[in-house]
């Protein structure tokens, strides 16, 4: 089992000297009496995500840990997932209020799921996502574009939609795809959003780079190429070595001082999918490099498993 032979892959020493795996870890660190994993390691106060659960389970499917995946899925229906008349849908965090989902966790859930029934044989998960995917399409939608969620108890579709959620899936519309080869490419950086209500597209002065580099992926996967965005991140990465967690969309100078193994992450599949091998080799090194100079010892679990996919592309 494939699980069984990547027990010891993305490892770190425990205080016995024992190898302690990702799985393990998760549990040491992020996870809480009910099995139930939050944001920060130790920090059972910090939050309990839809997205959380949703990159884990990415995570277990790609190792094929059967178990574990199944212990999620449990988790995901006793807890997350809720319905409202005929409708299934997943609250984005765990609190009494939350009324709404997320459609990238929502994506991302469908999509282990579908992998996952087919890869561990149960016809169960296919059966949840259709019906995560089914909810979607029907009525988180604005003017024929999918948008980034629905308020249950308000039974309102928001006014938006997030050009870094355009992954592929069944239950985002046709035209909502068409946005990400209609906004402008000829700028470095992309707009962040699509206003269904005003009809336009919406940028910030400050961008993300996981948000950015998820736009040019989402480009790149519909052969949409993003010439000024690839030219200017190669520079980047040639100059620098390193690449921000944020950047000024004029000046195209970074904000922050911090790195992220999740940017890496993105930096790496990017660079891949350009077919930069050696520069993605070179982001896959560095982000070693900070991951055992400490950065992983109090990381997000958004950097943290991100992170253990990057270990798993090698």
């Amino acid at each position: 089992m494939k699980f069984v032979m990547l027990l010891l892959v993305g490892l770190m020493m425990g205080g016995c000297g024992k190898m302690e795996s990702v799985q393990e870890q998760v549990e040491k660190n992020y996870t809480n009496a009910d099995g139930l994993i939050h944001a920060y390691p130790t920090e059972q106060d910090s939050e309990y995500l839809s997205e959380t659960i949703s990159l884990y389970m990415a995570y277990l499917v790609l190792v094929e840990d059967e178990e574990n995946f199944s212990k999620q899925v449990e988790l995901l229906k006793s807890h997350f997932l809720a319905q409202e008349n005929d409708h299934y849908f997943i609250r984005w965090r765990l609190n009494e209020n939350a009324a709404t989902n997320a459609l990238i966790d929502d994506i991302r859930i469908t999509t282990a799921l579908e992998q996952a029934a087919g890869i561990f044989g149960n016809e169960n998960y296919k059966i949840i996502a259709d019906q995560l995917s089914a909810a979607v399409f029907s009525v988180q939608s604005t003017g024929g574009y999918t948008v980034d969620f629905y308020d249950w108890s308000l039974e309102l579709p928001a006014q938006r939609l997030t050009l870094s959620y355009l992954d592929d899936s069944e239950s985002i519309t046709a035209e909502s795809y068409e946005l990400l080869g209609n906004a402008d490419a000829s700028e470095v950086f992309f707009p962040e959003y699509y206003d269904t209500a005003s009809e336009q597209y919406v940028s910030s002065n400050e961008v993300h780079m996981i948000d950015q580099l998820l736009i040019a992926l989402n480009r790149e996967n519909r052969r949409q190429p993003s010439e000024q965005f690839a030219e200017w991140l190669k520079e980047e990465w040639n100059e620098e070595q390193k690449i921000y967690g944020r950047y000024d969309r004029q000046t195209l100078k970074a904000t922050v001082d911090y790195e992220s193994l999740a940017v890496y992450y993105y930096l790496h599949t990017y660079f891949s999918s350009l077919g930069e091998v050696e520069l993605a080799d070179e982001v896959f090194r560095h982000a070693k490099d900070i991951a055992a100079d400490g950065m992983l010892d109090n990381a997000h679990f958004f950097d943290f498993i991100h992170y253990q996919m990057l270990v798993q592309k090698q």
